[in-house]
């Protein structure tokens, strides 16, 4: 398939914002596109160049393309800029660079396949070592002078740097496979789930059709999607919402760790999909001494603690360990780990997800040998009396820990959604996490950061952020200054003292309630906002939604608190 094909289909996409035209439009093409082509065509569609579960990256930051677009385009880097301080996206700059010298750069090459695009992209990605950057930058800038629009250079750079403006979401790219190729939503939305992979989903819907997707199970060494929880106000109504009886088990203030073994071989995952093996040593080792499974996959947390008092300390610190991956050993003896196995989802070459959690949780119990205190299975209690749950509930929050969950005995393991067969109860007021959309430079002392920020939760009818109001409190300078780096290579434009930023950054923020407020897009604003902690954890699809939102709105309205911050 030609590559101004797929090309045609975006700006088609961008000319709609109707959900319903956008999934019709990608049904019909991926009807029409050749099956071995079919993984990079979805692939690519949804902005991304690999699929979640591959850890290859590109590595091309927004200063170095800019100045790719700079030599490609023969523009000064100052105008380069200045075009993307105007349009707030590096595809688009290098669409009007392009134009610019369109006389020049395009003269009759011939058309560029979307194979031939995605090959390329794997070479950049196997670029590495002494001059790998020089080296990716040439790569690239071979591929963008056999362009033949400004439109495919648009479209080039927009995949590089993985910030397509297509409007193709996940949610509307599992809609039209399943329209494409006869297959029922939730059918697509497990194979999903199950692969990590909406290219791999694509071509078995395609070939296998609903039977396929049906017989699609996890795998080792290929993660997925962990099980999510909806918050509940309180032990009786995760006591009614569950039937009468749950499983209470310890909420920890750790890291989400999916444990993939084979053998001796050993995989940690973060929640976002992500390698974290190297980081952690010391878990890698605990899981082969004390996992009594030739294969298994274990849904985890990894928690940090105070290496003279046992407590476990500020989830903040874990991140400093999931983020280094030099020297180690230091940082190792800084903030040792302990793990808490809760879940298993595969266990000797078989996948366990459609068990009923009480069969699971015994599973877990057999292979999950206790070492000491560094590796055992979270601390759970099978009950119908809110007091017994209380009580575990005390006891959690007063060993440093969040509070409890509650899960159904009869739920079976489902990857990536969140709903109510698993529930929070947390002992402090409702928090959200929500994305960052804009910020404001800082002036003064803190003139150079970014010292602001706007935040915002998600509407998932529309696929747009809502701002729900500004969080300046709760940031250290360290932080501050920390986040401002985090967001530069983010900016997608500016207006004197603000800057537009794209939603990647997830914070957690607490707030006294939540009020209607004509200011915002949402139509409500937080009162008294607070950072809580950056979530490096979460992905920008785990930002919380509006209906999250108007859910605690709605209860805030109809409860008061009670001492211990639960509601009555």
């Amino acid at each position: 398939m030609l590559f101004k094909e797929l090309v045609s289909l975006y700006e088609s996409l961008r000319s709609t914002s109707s959900r319903l035209e956008k999934t019709a439009m990608i049904a019909a093409f991926l009807q029409q596109a050749p099956v071995d082509e079919l993984p990079v065509i979805v692939t690519f569609l949804t902005g991304r160049i690999f699929p979640e579960w591959d850890q290859r990256k590109i590595g091309i930051a927004s200063q170095s393309m800019i100045k790719i677009i700079s030599t490609i385009t023969h523009n000064p880097e100052d105008a380069v800029v200045e075009s993307y301080k105007k349009t707030g996206h590096l595809g688009v700059t290098a669409e009007e660079m392009f134009q610019k010298r369109r006389q020049v750069t395009f003269f009759e090459p011939e058309d560029i396949t979307v194979k031939e695009v995605a090959e390329t992209f794997y070479e950049i990605a196997r670029s590495s070592g002494a001059g790998s950057s020089a080296k990716k930058q040439k790569i690239l800038i071979g591929l963008l002078h056999r362009a033949t629009t400004p439109k495919e250079a648009h479209y080039i750079v927009s995949l590089t740097i993985e910030y397509v403006l297509s409007g193709a979401k996940e949610g509307v790219m599992e809609d039209a496979i399943g329209q494409a190729f006869g297959a029922t939503l939730d059918q697509v939305r497990r194979a999903h789930m199950l692969t990590s992979d909406l290219g791999e989903t694509a071509r078995i819907a395609k070939t296998e059709g609903a039977a396929g997707l049906e017989a699609i199970t996890i795998r080792p060494m290929r993660p997925v999607r962990p099980m999510l929880a909806q918050n509940v106000s309180s032990i009786r109504e995760a006591l009614d919402t569950m039937g009468g009886v749950a499983e209470f088990e310890m909420k920890y203030d750790g890291a989400r760790l999916q444990i993939h073994k084979v053998g001796k071989d050993v995989k940690l995952y973060s929640r976002r999909l992500e390698d974290l093996t190297d980081a952690l040593p010391e878990i890698v080792g605990y899981v082969r001494e004390s996992v009594k499974s030739d294969t298994a996959i274990l849904d985890s947390e990894c928690i940090a603690i105070d290496k003279d008092t046992g407590r476990p300390i500020p989830f903040q610190n874990i991140l400093t360990r999931l983020r280094r991956i030099h020297k180690v050993e230091e940082t190792q003896k800084q903030f040792p780990l302990i793990l808490r196995p809760f879940d298993v989802l595969f266990n000797q070459g078989q996948s366990t997800i459609d068990l009923p959690l009480r069969e699971r949780r015994k599973i877990l119990e057999e292979i999950v040998i206790a070492t000491d205190s560094v590796i055992q299975p979270a601390r759970a209690l099978v009950t119908d009396q809110e007091e017994k749950a209380q009580e575990l509930f005390e006891e959690s929050v007063k060993s440093g820990n969040e509070g409890l969950m509650g899960k159904d005995l009869n739920a079976t393991y489902t990857p990536g959604v969140r709903g109510k067969k698993m529930v929070k109860i947390k002992s402090v007021l409702d928090t959200l996490d929500l994305a960052i959309v804009s910020a404001e430079w800082g002036h003064g002392r803190k003139a150079g950061w970014l010292t602001s920020f706007e935040v915002a939760a998600l509407d998932e009818e529309t696929g747009d952020y809502v701002i729900l109001g500004r969080v300046a409190s709760g940031f250290s300078d360290e932080q501050l200054i920390e986040m401002t780096e985090k967001l530069k290579p983010l900016i997608t434009g500016e207006h004197g003292r603000i800057v537009d930023v794209r939603p990647e950054i997830i914070v957690e923020v607490k707030f006294e309630e939540i009020q209607k407020s004509p200011i915002y897009s949402s139509g409500y604003a937080l009162r008294f906002p607070r950072l809580v902690r950056v979530r490096d954890d979460l992905s920008p699809e785990e930002v919380n939604s509006f209906t999250r939102v108007m859910n605690i709105y709605n209860v805030q309205q109809r409860y008061s608190i009670s001492e211990n911050g639960l509601r009555k």
